[in-house]
């Protein structure tokens, strides 16, 4: 699910605030906000994919190796520290 957020004004700043209620920053105009939560939903796609590619190449190092998948996950984790 995506993430939510939304812009509160604050005096002649405007806030924004994630789906859990915290605030992300505080802007000058709303443009500038609105530009700000599309830069977050970004980053909120790009985490959930790189999130999805990674449990892929566990579940394919599980495979492959016959491992569990913490040993697998460390595997995979001490790979990408390297690149």
């Amino acid at each position: 699910m995506p993430s939510e957020y939304h812009i509160q004004p604050a005096g002649p700043s405007f806030i924004v605030i994630d789906d859990l209620g915290e605030q992300v920053g505080t802007y000058p105009t709303e443009e500038a906000a609105k530009q700000d939560i599309e830069r977050c939903k970004r980053e909120d796609a790009m985490y959930e994919s790189a999130k999805l590619l990674v449990g892929i190449a566990i579940k394919a190092h599980m495979a492959r190796f016959g491992v569990d998948r913490e040993e697998s996950r460390y595997w995979v984790c001490s790979a990408m520290e390297a690149v």
